[in-house]
């Protein structure tokens, strides 16, 4: 074999077993780990192969930008903005930001379940009862150091 054929063999391989883990129901970086590749390697796959990006949607439909907004979303938050660095007036580098405002957005809008504290009507310790408790709590408090401030005598300064 050539060595050019090497290499489309070896990654087609490897397209392969990051399909077949990610339809295994493994995250997207877990998929690539166990197919021998880094994850931002099949994000450059899928923006470069269609019809990897295709077999890809087709498991999993949610990484599958729906328009030009969360398009940007996603870059901005997966793969960042990439921005000069200044000394002096002058470039002397780049740096890539990341919004992980933007990634939360995107876990929330993907995975409200898991994510979006609002929507699942859960409390801070998971449970989908309401917290009375800590609302009780807060108000008693709140009310103690203002009956305390009220009554303690205030010192001429």
């Amino acid at each position: 074999m050539e060595p050019e054929t090497d290499d489309v063999c070896i990654r087609q391989a490897a397209e392969a077993a990051f399909l077949d883990a990610l339809a295994a129901g493994n995250t997207v970086q877990q998929a690539a780990k166990i197919a021998g590749v880094g994850r931002r390697t099949v994000y450059n796959w899928r923006r470069t192969n269609p019809a990897f990006a295709d077999k890809w949607y087709a498991l999993d439909p949610k990484y599958r930008p729906p328009n030009d907004l969360e398009a940007e979303a996603v870059r901005r938050a997966v793969h960042g903005v990439r921005k000069p660095v200044y000394r002096g007036g002058e470039i002397v580098g780049h740096t890539t930001d990341y919004s992980d405002s933007m990634l939360m957005f995107l876990l929330k809008a993907h995975f409200p379940e898991k994510y979006d504290s609002k929507q699942t009507g859960k409390n801070q310790d998971g449970s989908g009862a309401p917290d009375f408790e800590g609302c009780i709590e807060g108000a008693r408090d709140a009310l103690l150091r203002k009956f305390t401030e009220a009554t303690t005598p205030q010192r001429a300064g």
